[in-house]
């Protein structure tokens, strides 16, 4: 928008400064307007028509030093030109950043000084007083070192408030024990995945576990041994996931599995491979090694299919599982 906007007002700046200049009888510098006005319409059009803010920014930013170095060179009108110059500092720092903008604003300053304070005649057309050439410089200088300021702060600014975005994102999305997706997490992964099933007819299947006996582990152990349980179990189901799958607390003591591109079959394979992991694993727990088993309820999700009737589904082979003597994986399937 603010690229669009600069674009605009340079484009209808300059065109109406060329069109009184040619009024007025100044060919070279109305021509030289009338030219930076098409140019700014033309990297305003690029940038409505392909969004590619970068290519737009750069065209309308180098013909603004090229112009500016124009005006100081001819003096504009009755030698107004150079004040003009101030432009520069905002509009750099602004669209091109604070580092390369103030790269930028350095080539500048070197060129209108050789063009300002040289004696010959190639980089000379208009004769301005030492005084004036001098304070126009440190002028310069103090407004860009003042936009310069700005700009940092800017930067931090937006830095500081992007920082507290993502922490309310962990916050929202993420389980701050066990670091995975939490419940508002894994309806959202779901509710995109949702769509490819609509759209490519790809299976997604879901997996609810929950961890058998886990009051026995707080009773026993205490809270802090079932928090190392939770923790434990979290790492180990990332490990056995693939890279497009999700594991997340759903809550308490139970893990939600969204896998898309997967058949109930094929989560049912998954679900074997995590008896097995656990089968052989301990979680140790200051001097105590704790064995853990879960119950598994899966639950193929169609394209027409509410989310909450998929996990309604699943919680009820859950269930199902639990009642018949846990540590086992519901529906079960051939091999």
């Amino acid at each position: 928008m603010v690229i669009n906007l600069f674009s605009l007002v340079g484009m209808l700046l300059t065109g109406a400064l060329g069109a009184l200049s040619l009024f007025n009888g100044n060919l070279n510098l109305g021509l030289c307007l009338v030219a930076s006005s098409a140019i700014f319409g033309l990297a305003y059009r690029i940038h409505k028509k392909t969004g590619n803010s970068s290519s737009a920014s750069a065209a309308m930013m180098y013909l603004l030093y090229a112009l500016m170095v124009y005006l100081v060179y001819t003096g504009g009108v009755e030698n107004t030109g150079p004040l003009w110059i101030f432009l520069i500092s905002p509009m750099s720092l602004f669209i091109h950043g604070l580092r390369r903008g103030l790269l930028e604003i350095s080539c500048f300053l070197v060129v209108i000084c050789v063009v300002l304070f040289s004696n010959a005649e190639l980089f000379s057309n208009v004769t301005y007083t030492e005084e004036f050439k001098l304070r126009l410089v440190f002028s310069f200088m103090t407004a860009t070192f003042l936009s310069a300021c700005y700009e940092y702060s800017r930067e931090q600014a937006y830095e500081s408030a992007l920082r507290i975005s993502k922490q309310y994102e962990q916050l929202a999305f993420f389980d701050q024990l066990t670091k995975l997706s939490n419940r508002r997490g894994a309806i959202q992964k779901m509710e995109f995945e949702q769509t490819s099933i609509a759209r490519n007819n790809e299976p997604l299947s879901v997996i609810l576990c929950d961890v058998d006996h886990f009051k026995r582990v707080n009773d026993q152990y205490g809270h802090n041994a079932g928090d190392a349980v939770l923790v434990r179990l979290g790492e180990i189901f990332t490990k056995l996931i693939r890279q497009q799958d999700t594991v997340a607390r759903w809550g308490g003591e139970e893990f939600l599995f969204v896998l898309p591109q997967t058949t109930a079959e094929n989560a049912a394979i998954l679900a074997k491979k995590i008896h097995q992991v656990l089968r052989e694993e301990t979680i140790p727990f200051q001097d105590v090694n704790i064995s853990i088993t879960v119950s598994m309820g899966i639950e193929q999700m169609n394209a027409n299919q509410a989310i909450d009737d998929v996990i309604s589904r699943a919680d009820k082979y859950l269930y199902q599982a639990k009642n018949a003597g846990r540590n086992r994986t519901f529906p079960v399937f051939p091999g």
